[in-house]
């Protein structure tokens, strides 16, 4: 068997069992759709500020949103496996550890990706979100953004999947990670939003892809410690 199929079938069974339980979804999409009423409230109660500045705290809210997003998945990643006593079946299988970690990343970014496009679609209608420049740059920045969180995500999963407080493990290692690309993808979606400068936007999502191949290759040659801690 190859390995993009290994990859393919379990990261398969992860979002069957998802799509069949619905538990992570849920949670993820109730938590995006309170976000995004919390701030459209805020945003009515401020009703003197400028429409720019509207615009640019909107674009903030909207990473906001994804990163704690993506911290809710993550106590998914390996949930099913811990519940049932089978984590030790799984790391037991006759594949590559580095499949495992790539099959829960592609697990996580489908995930994710759902919940993305329903908090776009919020944003845009409750937060009055104006996409100035080209909408498929927006896309462009948000996958880019989205593969860099869920590749640190899964890094944190596969450090805290043994962990007694996921829930204070989780966002101590999870934020030093993902710290330098949540700057950059706030900044780069502002100027998409208030259309400023298309440059800076292209030169800064360069470094935000550079940080997520950065990230994915230093995972992808540490997976057996990963693993075997």
């Amino acid at each position: 068997m190859s390995l993009i199929s290994e990859i393919y079938l379990l990261a398969r069974k992860d979002i069957l069992l998802e799509f069949r339980k619905r538990e992570t979804l849920f949670s993820m999409g109730l938590f995006s759709f309170a976000s995004i009423l919390i701030f459209s409230t805020l945003f009515n109660l401020l009703g003197s500020i400028s429409l720019e500045t509207k615009q640019a705290i909107s674009a903030a809210c909207l990473w906001f949103i994804i990163t704690f997003t993506v911290m809710l998945g993550l106590t998914s990643v390996f949930s099913r496996e811990l519940r049932k006593n089978s984590i030790y079946s799984l790391l037991s299988l006759p594949i590559k550890p580095q499949v495992i970690f790539l099959a829960k990343l592609a697990y996580l970014i489908v995930i994710l990706a759902l919940i993305e496009l329903i908090t776009l679609i919020l944003a845009i209608v409750f937060l009055r979100l104006n996409i100035q420049a080209d909408f498929l740059l927006l896309c462009i920045v948000l996958t880019i953004g989205t593969i860099d969180l869920c590749v640190a995500g899964c890094i944190v999963s596969f450090l805290t999947v043994y962990a007694r407080s996921k829930t204070l493990a989780i966002p101590i290692l999870f934020f030093p990670l993902i710290l330098p690309s949540i700057l950059i993808a706030t900044q780069v979606t502002t100027n998409i939003v208030l259309f400023e400068d298309p440059a800076y936007v292209l030169n800064n999502t360069l470094l935000l892809f550079i940080h997520a191949i950065i990230l994915l290759t230093i995972a992808l040659l540490v997976t057996d410690e990963l693993i075997g801690e």
